[in-house]
């Protein structure tokens, strides 16, 4: 085995140095190794040696040694029994696939015919998955180019044998790496198979067992496949169904704040978890994908990029629908929802206020928390993406709001901050005046009381963006946020610094 690694390190190097002969009988004395080593991790060396000849042999533009691919097809075609010689085909094929892709086109339909033998369901499971990974690897290879549709057709052959071996956490990621590099291809018959591509990245998003990066990998093919062909995506009505019910669902019994996208990179946040009573927080989670994080990336990138003639009314209803249910999981979602697809349907959902505004109005009244957090990231969704019909609403939202600055939970008075921010940016003083005097004290008060730095922080941007809005009528207010202002800057805590 080590002799194997030495030759494939030095080969290059002095290959183009030997004479005919010498060459000849290398390749040779590499084919009877490889067709008589009974030691698996010997026979891997010597597969690595045997690549690099063959680059080799190519580059020189030498004779392609016609021996070896003989050799790869007679192994493939080995009897039921000698299973071990059709994977060592397949070992050869992925070792070679930068030789194959590059040099070797005239071979690609007898290579195809091997793939297409070897993904049968009769088949070894161990010859399957090594042709899926030398199949693959050689589809990545060849993604933007137009032999890939050569080997296109076996693509439902790939995602067969993954379902089969869903188990085999390694395996399914090597496949969902490859779906994710033939999302941007622009070979129509590999478009052609978008709808089992999404069909299986959607069951891995689902598989509770497994483990959470790979389930973030699917989502990623999934969003991947939307940025990539949005209207070949959108025009497949009962896809799109499918995969807002599973988006919905995992927020739904996710029991992750679904407000929490608004503060992933913010560092006072993941400060006062920490800092909190809640003694499962794990501050490593933060870096970690979540059901809710995964379904939430998810659905705001099917919001931003299919036509909104397709994606706007079945994720809208999804949100309405659970808004009204007596279950708060289920309002939880629908109010989280609301709020991804904020920015990307803004356009239709700019025309639709007038049915959602009561919904969400009562979301931010909600006897439960979470769903209470929810409402006031959706408002200040709506308030940043939805100028100026929103504003309209202003007598509505801003008593909520400002009630919501005095709620006992910590995420929801700093989401309710944040709402103040979007909202008040772009009102008119006389649109703020009435509430002028109680909001600007009631900031003021929470930024001196509270210990929490995400507070802190959300009321400082609330108290600029009211300033911005009541105009020359800040003006009473300009000495004591000032002073206030000056004990942020005397602070001397490093973590304290943003404020």
């Amino acid at each position: 085995h080590v002799a194997g690694i030495l030759l494939r390190k030095r080969l290059p190097g002095h290959y183009t140095k030997f004479d005919v002969n010498t060459k000849s009988s290398l390749k040779a004395e590499i084919l009877v190794i490889l067709s008589q080593e009974p030691e698996r991790t010997v026979r891997n060396g010597v597969v690595g040696v045997a690549a690099t000849l063959a680059k080799a042999e190519c580059g020189a533009g030498g004779t392609s040694w016609p021996e070896l691919f003989q050799f790869i097809a007679a192994a493939a075609a080995a009897e039921a029994q000698q299973a071990e010689a059709r994977e060592l085909a397949f070992w050869l094929l992925s070792e070679m696939t930068d030789t194959i892709g590059t040099h070797l086109k005239a071979q690609f339909q007898p290579i195809c015919g091997l793939f297409q033998k070897a993904l049968v369901s009769s088949e070894d499971p161990k010859v399957q998955k090594a042709a899926v990974k030398a199949l693959g690897q050689l589809l990545s290879f060849l993604a933007d180019e137009p032999e890939v549709e050569v080997f296109a057709g076996l693509i439902p052959g790939i995602l067969q044998v993954a379902s089969q071996m869903a188990t085999d956490e390694e395996f399914i990621s090597t496949v969902l790496d490859v779906l994710y590099d033939l999302a941007y291809s622009p070979s129509q018959a590999v478009g052609a198979h978008l709808v089992p591509m999404v069909h299986f990245s959607l069951e891995c998003v689902k598989a509770q067992n497994m483990e959470m990066g790979v389930r973030d990998s699917a989502a990623l093919v999934i969003a991947t496949l939307a940025e990539a062909k949005p209207k070949s995506f959108g025009k497949e009505e009962a896809l799109i169904a499918q995969v807002l019910e599973v988006l919905f669902s995992l927020i739904e019994n996710s029991p992750d704040s679904a407000a929490g996208a608004l503060f992933e990179s913010n560092p006072a946040w993941r400060q006062d978890l920490e800092d909190g009573d809640d003694g499962d927080f794990d501050p490593d989670e933060m870096d970690s994908p979540t059901e809710t994080s995964m379904a939430q990336g998810t659905l705001d990138m099917l919001a931003c990029e299919i036509p909104k003639k397709y994606i706007f009314q079945p994720a809208v209803s999804r949100c309405v629908q659970r808004l009204s249910s007596p279950q708060a999981n289920h309002r939880k979602a629908g109010i989280a929802g609301l709020g991804v697809i904020a920015e990307g349907c803004s356009e239709p959902l700019r025309e639709y206020l007038h049915e959602v505004m009561p919904h969400v109005l009562n979301a931010a009244r909600d006897t439960d928390a979470q769903v209470r957090e929810c409402a006031c990231f959706c408002l200040g969704q709506i308030s940043e993406h939805c100028q100026p019909e929103v504003l309209a609403y202003s007598e509505q939202i801003l008593p909520i709001v400002f009630g919501l600055l005095d709620d006992q939970t910590v995420a929801v008075q700093a989401t309710s901050c944040y709402v103040l921010e979007m909202f008040c940016e772009r009102l008119e003083p006389e649109a703020v005046r009435p509430l002028l005097d109680s909001l600007v004290k009631k900031l003021a008060g929470m930024l001196e009381a509270t210990t929490k730095r995400s507070v802190q922080e959300m009321a400082v941007a609330a108290l600029a963006a009211t300033a911005v809005a009541a105009e020359e009528e800040f003006t009473p207010y300009v000495g004591g946020v000032a002073t206030l202002m000056t004990k942020c800057m005397a602070l001397t805590e490093e973590r304290l610094y943003s404020l």
